[in-house]
């Protein structure tokens, strides 16, 4: 949810007098503080409409009431652009708890994204973690935009969870047993309050359940292959029960009412190689990363102009897929290429069934590091994106090419890095 930039400004300032004036008892609450910047000049070939294009692009999730009005990461205007200033603090409370606050800030205005803590001391390889967090399902979605390997966010993660990614507020319980082979279990129970996948629509005709309504399971193994090669493989499953759409049209005389809520569901797997640099900052390093998922829904419409409608089911199946590599060409500069898809399958059943079409990418990205407190990048990317036109019951495709160059800098702070 977006606020007044003011009154999140002020209590930074206010606690971070606090925090100064602490300064002389070792044991006071004293977190780490950072702030991200970044920014990027961008330009496209079609008047600047591909981010347009983008959140048109053809899928089985659609409709959705709030969630649509939250800032993203993607959306910019030809020219130059500063995407978001990132503040975080974190750090210990106390011996038994670790505690995360992002907040992100952009045209004037801020967003909590993250505000969680952490058990630190539970036996046996247990770990519960409470608040607002990137879900663990995946690899990809547990990354903050900055550490992105791209300036944007992939295909199959914009159409199924947003651009966001899996992000909400609830519960998540890990176990990290002790042996050999690195192998990480978790659970999440989460409210369920999604820009896409587990979205609820704003209006009184719907019923909305009480939390969770959005459940995960994910599974993560790495096997030892040595010091200089590393492989880590995951699967992940998502489940909704109270996922809302909004099919109507207000644009309509009069008004077209179709309200619909039912359940959906995602498999997903994913997997990444790294191979440690052979030169100098980074030189020779090598990472794949690939992740596919498989989405399934069923709704039912629950409120409709045309009464002969209530109580129709709709369902849809969609998958999308990416896959990267970033290589370490030379001291202190990498060369990415990225291929992202959703929509393989892509189908869509109410009346009659319907291929709502695939959209793909091709991106290659140039960055530069010349410390590991900041990073600049040349992005081009190729992207043919599907559009469904339910008048005359076909897809269209458009191409279209895009261009960033980004800058990230990290001030204060630096913590480690996801595997």
């Amino acid at each position: 949810m977006k606020k007044n930039l003011m009154p999140i400004a002020v209590s930074a300032m206010l606690f971070s007098g606090f925090v100064a004036a602490q300064t002389n008892n070792d044991t006071s609450f004293n977190p780490k503080i950072s702030v991200i910047l970044d920014g990027a000049y961008y330009s496209d070939n079609i008047d600047g409409e591909s981010f347009e294009r983008l959140e048109e692009m053809s899928g089985i999730l659609g409709g959705h009431g709030h969630g649509d009005e939250g800032h993203g990461h993607g959306g910019l205007s030809r020219g130059f652009n500063l995407r978001e200033t990132e503040l975080t603090l974190s750090g210990s409370v106390d011996p038994y708890y670790d505690a995360w606050l992002t907040v992100a800030f952009a045209d004037g205005e801020a967003e909590l994204e993250e505000a969680y803590f952490e058990t630190r001391l539970l036996p046996a390889g247990w770990k519960i973690k409470g608040g607002k967090f990137l879900s663990g399902v995946g690899y990809h979605n547990g990354q903050h935009a900055h550490s992105w390997d791209f300036a944007d966010q992939n295909l199959a993660y914009l159409s199924l969870f947003g651009d966001h990614g899996l992000v909400d507020t609830g519960v998540q319980i890990t176990y990290q047993p002790a042996t050999d082979l690195y192998t990480l279990m978790g659970v999440e129970l989460l409210q369920g309050d999604q820009e896409k996948l587990g979205a609820s629509v704003d209006s009184e005709q719907l019923e909305q359940e009480a939390g969770p309504r959005l459940t995960t399971v994910f599974v993560k193994a790495a096997p030892d292959f040595g010091a200089d090669h590393a492989l880590q493989l995951g699967v992940s499953y998502i489940n909704v029960g109270n996922h809302q759409e909004d099919h109507g049209d207000t644009d309509e005389i009069p008004t077209v009412v179709e309200l619909l809520e039912g359940d959906a569901s995602v498999w997903g797997v994913d997997a990444v190689y790294k191979k440690s640099p052979t030169g100098s900052y980074g030189q020779g390093g090598v990472k794949l990363q690939a992740e596919y998922f498989y989405l399934d829904k069923e709704l039912t419409i629950e409120q409709a102009s045309d009464i002969d409608e209530i109580g129709e089911k709709v369902v849809g199946q969609q998958d999308g897929f990416y896959i990267h590599a970033v290589y370490g060409v030379a001291p202190r500069w990498s060369l990415g290429a990225r291929y992202d898809v959703t929509g393989m399958t892509n189908d869509l059943e109410e009346e009659e069934k319907v291929d709502l079409g695939d959209s793909s990418r091709m991106t290659l990205a140039l960055t530069w590091y010349p410390t590991e407190f900041s990073k600049f990048r040349l992005q081009f990317a190729r992207a043919d994106i599907s559009k469904f036109d339910e008048e005359a019951g076909t897809s269209a495709s458009e191409s279209f090419n895009q261009i960033f160059l980004q800058y990230n800098i990290s001030l204060g702070a630096h913590g480690s890095h996801q595997f």
